[in-house]
């Protein structure tokens, strides 16, 4: 009996020891990390906004730039960049006609309209009578850099009120949030992105409001407020206007800055090139200028980088002197088409030598693409593009389409869509950034937080 005791027992330990083998190398489920999209990367719920008003953040501004200028002056200012000189509110201050070729307005060379429909707003006051309100804050911690230089982007979005559609005018302030330690890298920012992640935790709106209102106005402890004339403009950062509609959408691109002459100093918003966009002139073999040559052999070098088989990762970056203000400054043909003006110029010798570069370079990586299709990658990164244009751009890829052609958050009442409020208490968003371009942000934060892997490129 004692025997028989003495074997069941080993049988079990053998048992035991088997199955603890077999647990030891049952891999361990890869940690989780539930995220909500309309929490922590894309807000548009109204009762959240509602904490933004425009004069709030305009004051902001002003208040941290250490000048006297004043909200209203800023604004005035800002539109009397596209008036010519002496303008309507700012007589010594940047105009739409300070730089001529040929007679004729321009920036970095390239023809702009002057004045714009939208010139007459620097004689008016928005703030007093309520114009603007905002439709969208959205969280870009993707766009920190791997070297931890800064701790990402972070965008507010105002309307103006109009019972027009072809008077639309959004303004997006684009700001970037320094690095408190920079000698740390990318782990300095953890707090950052721990604090957009942990939102998709809270329940309350009035929670999360008073939170995301902290992160703008008041910064996180050991980090400035986002809303800082500097995080515009000065360490990076920029503020874009998307004027017009329907067939007249046209995008600009601003920076602020702090000018000072005899002792006293204000704030301007300073007209800049738009990113990721030039003339499609540039495209086109028939212009042999050394510009235009100088464009080609830059846009070989990123041929790799635009054939990225993921409409997240493709990408590209023009040199500052040859970008546009304005996307569309009326010329025939428009500024902002590539591919015409490449198709047109393939019989020539320029045009055929452009076309070969390119196709060297996609064989060289191993791309069934084509320089044509490659350039209409390189349309869908400007700003026309990313509002405008949608379909395939070669290997599968499809880039998504905008809410009409036009925004990727909606100012339209009847775009309203159901949030944590109820019914109707968000402004609607695209399907390109619902679906495409914010799930991908989502899983950058991820890695981010549970094995510290640097962001990489996202639109």
């Amino acid at each position: 009996m004692k025997t028989a005791r003495l074997l069941a027992l080993a049988a079990a330990v053998a048992f035991a020891l088997v199955a603890a083998r077999r647990r030891a190398v049952v891999p361990t489920p890869a940690p989780s990390l539930a995220l909500n999209a309309a929490r922590s990367f894309i807000i548009t719920d109204k009762a959240i906004l509602d904490g933004f008003g425009f004069d709030r953040f305009m004051n902001a501004l002003v208040q941290r730039s250490g000048t006297q200028t004043t909200s209203l002056q800023l604004y005035q200012q800002w539109f009397d960049t596209q008036n010519p000189k002496p303008g309507l509110a700012a007589a010594d201050a940047p105009h739409c006609d300070d730089f001529l070729v040929d007679g004729q307005p321009t920036f970095n060379g390239f023809p702009r309209r002057c004045p714009t429909p939208e010139g007459p707003l620097a004689k008016t006051d928005p703030l007093a009578a309520g114009d603007y309100f905002p439709i969208g804050i959205t969280n870009r911690f993707d766009q920190a850099p791997a070297d931890g230089a800064n701790c990402g982007e972070y965008r507010v979005v105002y309307a103006r009120k109009s019972s027009a559609p072809d008077t639309m005018l959004h303004l997006i302030f684009e700001g970037i949030l320094p690095n408190p330690d920079p000698q740390r890298g990318l782990a300095a920012c953890k707090p950052v992105a721990q604090f957009w992640a942990d939102l998709s935790r809270v329940d309350s709106l009035a929670e999360r409001r008073a939170a995301i209102e902290g992160f703008f106005f008041n910064g996180l402890p050991g980090f400035e407020p986002l809303v800082h004339p500097d995080h515009y403009g000065k360490i990076g950062g920029r503020v874009r206007t998307s004027q017009g509609g329907g067939n007249s959408l046209r995008f600009y691109q601003f920076a602020l800055s702090t000018e000072c002459k005899s002792g006293t100093c204000r704030l301007l918003m300073m007209p800049e090139g738009l990113e990721n966009f030039t003339n499609g002139v540039l495209f086109d073999g028939n212009n042999t200028s050394e510009r235009a040559r100088r464009f080609r052999d830059e846009f070989v070098k990123q041929v790799a980088t635009l054939a990225a088989r993921d409409v997240n990762l493709y990408s590209m970056s023009f040199p500052r002197d040859l970008l546009m203000h304005e996307s569309d400054p009326g010329i025939s043909p428009p500024a902002f088409i590539y591919d015409g003006p490449f198709a047109r110029s393939m019989t020539t010798p320029d045009g055929k030598d452009f076309n070969d570069r390119m196709q060297a370079e996609l064989t060289r990586i191993g791309s069934t693409l084509t320089p044509l299709q490659v350039i209409n990658r390189a349309e869908t990164l400007g700003c026309v593009g990313c509002h405008g244009l949608s379909g395939s751009v070669g290997e599968g890829v499809v880039f998504p389409r905008s809410l009409d052609n036009a925004n990727h958050i909606s100012d339209f009442s009847r775009s309203m869509i159901a949030g944590d409020g109820g019914p109707a208490t968000r402004f609607g968003i695209s399907q390109a950034v619902q679906d495409v371009f914010v799930p991908h942000r989502m899983e950058i934060l991820r890695d981010y937080l549970l094995s510290g892997k640097a962001p990489v490129h996202s639109q």
